[in-house]
């Protein structure tokens, strides 16, 4: 028997990834950029918040634990999300669209709200 043909007929099948889907992918990550810019932006706005206020000596400790709080909070959530059946089963590209999608609207109308009031 030739040698090719036994390879071809018993070797383990190899499974071919799936294509990936470039509108996906690249609407996947202007989310995710819109995301971390904006929770960046919250996070420097409060961080300069807490400390314009312990130097005029006002006590930061309660903003600083609210704004931790309300951080976590939101992680554990998005976590929760993250572990759904339905969720993981879901392929990487959709499944980081999904999560894009489900993370950037908070934190870009909380950042986008501030940028306008702050000045």
């Amino acid at each position: 028997m030739d040698p090719r043909a036994y390879d071809a007929l018993y070797r383990p099948a190899r499974i071919a990834p799936p294509p990936r889907r470039p509108g996906v992918v690249g609407l996947s990550a202007v989310l995710w950029l819109l995301t971390s810019l904006s929770v960046s932006w919250l996070c420097s706005l409060a961080g300069m918040a807490a400390l314009w206020g312990a130097a005029a000596g006002e006590p930061v400790g309660g903003f600083l634990l609210c704004c931790f709080a309300v951080l976590c909070v939101g992680a554990g959530m998005f976590v929760a999300v993250c572990r759904v059946p339905a969720v993981r089963r879901m392929s990487g590209d959709a499944r980081s669209l999904l999560l894009g999608a489900l993370a950037c609207p908070v934190p870009l109308v909380l950042a986008t709200a501030t940028w306008f009031s702050v000045g």
